[in-house]
């Protein structure tokens, strides 16, 4: 990537990994800036949030995230402009010119919908927090094994418990995640362990 911002006469003044100090950005007094970043794990987009938020320039984030919640994130934080990793050097020489002199890269109904479905995807993520705060000790080992695709036998085998118990505890997680089935539970987990591609 710096080659290729070198050869269009854009200069790469420093880079960083994504939990260091937003200071360490401005080494050479740059107009803007590009981040290159995967978000698969709540931590990481909380840390590229952190990051851009402490930059305050105008930047581009460049992501292998689909475009949707996560994009709106990263608008929120304070990105000007946010580009799916496939995009072309022009895109994005473009989007660090458009971001040096202020111009977003979306418009505005863009931005806004973005924001919209990070809305409902942090909703989302505080919600099930609740819900899986609200879990018992051993509701939320019986959980977590599910998620790691441990049969509900096995599980009674390994607590030295009755099928019977475990699948109680099924059944108040079920009630707790207000979902049908144990499938159903174990996609919701997943989302709240990592954020949707959407």
């Amino acid at each position: 990537m710096r080659v290729a911002l070198d050869e269009r006469g854009i200069t790469v003044t420093a880079t960083t990994a994504t939990d260091a100090d937003p200071v360490a950005l401005l080494h050479g007094d740059p107009a803007t800036w590009l981040m290159v970043t995967d978000l698969d794990h709540w931590s990481q987009l909380d840390q590229v949030c952190a990051l851009v938020r402490g930059v305050r320039l105008p930047g581009v984030v460049l992501t292998t995230a689909s475009r949707g919640g996560l994009w709106g994130a990263l608008l929120e934080a304070g990105a000007v402009t946010v580009l799916a990793a496939e995009a072309d050097s022009d895109a994005i020489e473009g989007a660090l010119h458009d971001a040096a002199e202020g111009r977003p890269g979306q418009s505005p109904a863009q931005i806004e919908g973005l924001l919209a479905q990070w809305r409902m995807m942090r909703e989302e993520r505080q919600r099930m927090s609740r819900l899986v705060g609200s879990l018992t000790v051993r509701e939320h080992e019986v959980l977590e094994l599910l998620y790691d695709g441990v049969t509900v036998a096995e599980i009674a085998a390994r607590f030295g418990v009755a099928q019977a118990t475990v699948r109680s505890q099924v059944k108040a997680i079920l009630r707790k995640f207000e979902v049908g089935s144990q499938l159903a539970a174990v996609a919701a987990y997943d989302r709240y362990l990592r954020p949707t591609q959407a």
